[in-house]
């Protein structure tokens, strides 16, 4: 048969169901975001099925239908649906069955209540899918754990070259070493001693954020010219070398703390970067054809900017490890008077810039979909520290095949090219101080 066949059974009373493809309500955690959203999900109410593509802890949209409700009948106070539908999703949204794996995760969840809305209670599983009338040896997974009620990936950390974590048996890898980090810092976790009561504790925390923003208009190409229009369209290219965050182990006794560095190096394909799916359906997506060589030349880098955590944070590089070449260095920079981004006592962390030569910028080099990124993070561990990252926020051009050689600058820089250094684009913690995000 060309479908797969689903069977759904809950509490008839209550609204219930199941997203594939993720034991979570993110389908890929990049550190502290999810770019790309929540997994596509069944859901059932009263006689209604709905397909949505679910946002991160948030109900998503509602996609065109493409089951088929077989049976929906209530026995006893319990619901249970026979749904059909075909392997292939019929969009990118759309959670498309592979009959050659063994196993799917899924998350699943159940209403307050008969209408759609939050749920009261939810938790990962995996389905195991065995072949019919075939002798199949059942045995365990392997080891597993929750922290706080929440499933723990131990299959987080990516084996070499893409990381250097399984091979350092850093204890941010498995549920049975881990010793803290984002795991324990979910939405309502309050992190106090045994003996601290709760303050304010039907008081939500307010606060207000300003946000600047400078713009310049856009101006397009003249027709039938061959001069460029003045910007380009930039996309998100995130990279986390670690596992959305990683330990930091304190060096050894006697080892003076200029010589105390932690080193962290991963390796990725520009190809596994970018996403092929249509700019506006998602902030991770980099458009149509893009993963496609055939139709892409690579990709231009024009801002990059690596995350990692001050005041520990020593440096991070990135190179074309197919040429040896250095893309870019940063280093944090220590405030050193009372001038304007150069207080004593802060740090900022600049990025790298490309862009046109005329406006005292690096042109970027074109990385094909094939070149391997190489990312080298220095941390001073002269104390250790749990939850700290390694990943670079970066944006760049999609350059087609057709690509005509660089001459316009693609995003011109908000601040005077001779300020590019000396000034920072994110305001950092106070020295000794942990920032948050």
């Amino acid at each position: 048969t060309d479908a797969v066949q689903i069977k759904m059974t809950a509490p008839a009373d209550k609204w219930f169901g199941v997203g594939f493809g993720s034991d979570s309500m993110c389908i890929h955690m990049q550190a502290d975001q999810c770019a790309t959203g929540g997994p596509y999900a069944i859901i059932v109410s009263g006689d209604t099925v709905t397909e949505r593509k679910l946002d991160y802890h948030g109900p998503g949209s509602v996609l065109t239908a493409s089951l088929t409700v077989e049976s929906n009948e209530v026995r006893d106070g319990i619901r249970t649906v026979h749904l059909s539908r075909s392997f292939k999703g019929k969009s990118d949204k759309h959670y498309t069955f592979d009959p050659a794996v063994s196993s799917v995760k899924v998350v699943m969840a159940k209403g307050c209540k008969l209408e759609f809305s939050q749920h009261c209670g939810h938790g990962p599983n995996t389905l195991n899918l065995l072949p019919v009338d075939v002798p199949t040896e059942i045995c365990q997974a392997g080891i597993e754990g929750t922290i706080g009620g929440n499933k723990f990936d131990n299959n987080r950390c990516p084996a070499f070259p893409a990381s250097d974590l399984l091979d350092q048996n850093n204890p941010t890898c498995h549920v049975q070493t881990y010793m803290g980090g984002l795991n324990c810092c979910r939405h309502g976790v309050l992190l106090l001693d045994q003996d601290q009561e709760t303050p304010w504790q039907d008081q939500p925390l307010e606060y207000r954020l300003k946000f600047r923003f400078y713009f310049e208009e856009y101006k397009p190409a003249p027709p039938n010219s061959s001069e460029s229009p003045s910007h380009q369209n930039l996309i998100r290219l995130g990279w986390a070398t670690d596992a959305g965050e990683y330990d930091i182990i304190q060096c050894h006794d006697g080892v003076p703390p200029s010589q105390c560095v932690q080193v962290l190096t991963s390796r990725s394909k520009v190809k596994d970067i970018v996403h092929d799916c249509k700019i506006h359906d998602a902030s991770y997506c980099t458009g149509k054809g893009s993963a496609n060589e055939t139709k892409t030349a690579g990709v231009k880098l024009i801002y990059a900017g690596p995350h990692c955590h001050a005041p520990t944070c020593l440096s991070m590089d990135l190179y074309n490890a197919d040429t040896g070449r250095l893309l870019c260095h940063v280093e944090p920079i220590h405030g050193q008077s009372h001038k304007v981004y150069d207080e004593q006592g802060f740090i900022q962390i600049p990025p790298c810039l490309w862009g046109d030569a005329a406006e005292g910028l690096v042109e970027p080099e074109l990385l094909s979909l094939d070149t391997t990124l190489l990312s080298i993070k220095r941390n001073n561990n002269t104390l250790s520290h749990t939850g700290d990252m390694a990943l670079w926020q970066m944006r760049g051009i999609v350059v087609p095949n057709t690509e005509t050689p660089y001459t316009q600058s693609a995003s011109r820089p908000f601040v005077e090219p001779q300020e590019v250094t000396s000034r920072p684009l994110l305001r950092h913690a106070s020295v000794g101080e942990r920032e948050s995000h």
